[in-house]
Parts: C-alpha cells; sequence; structure tokens
C-alpha cells in the first residue's frame, strides 16, 4: 500500500544520514513496526505465580510429603 507521510526535517535527515534515500521506507516501516507491535506490560506487573514453568518443577503425586 502506498500512502503519503509528512516528516519533519530534522527526522527525515537523521534517516538519509543513517539509512540512505533509498531505505526510508524501509526505515520507517521497522520503526512502525517496533512501536505497534511490542509487547504491552500492564501497570501491576507478572506475579511469580503466574510465570510459566518447567517440566522440572513439576512432582508427582509420590514424591511430595503428604
Amino acid at each position: 500500500m502506498r500512502t503519503t507521510v509528512e516528516i519533519r526535517d530534522d527526522i527525515y535527515q537523521k534517516i538519509i544520514k543513517e539509512h540512505g534515500k533509498r531505505k526510508i521506507s524501509i526505515t520507517i516501516n521497522e520503526i512502525l513496526t517496533k512501536y505497534f507491535l511490542k509487547k504491552r506490560h500492564d501497570m501491576f506487573g507478572v506475579d511469580p505465580w503466574l510465570k510459566q514453568i518447567d517440566l522440572s518443577d513439576i512432582r508427582d503425586e509420590h514424591d511430595r510429603n503428604l
């Protein structure tokens, strides 16, 4: 899809300097992808009991001291 985007002159010059004129679209797409597709954390963080466990943490009934 093609669209027109107005970029500030200082940002344009920095993109040109770092990536060249031929890679403007690729650079802008990478920046937008990183911004919009990053994982967002909620304000409370993750509780320790919600973390993923691996198979070494799982015990059988026989391993427990009942």
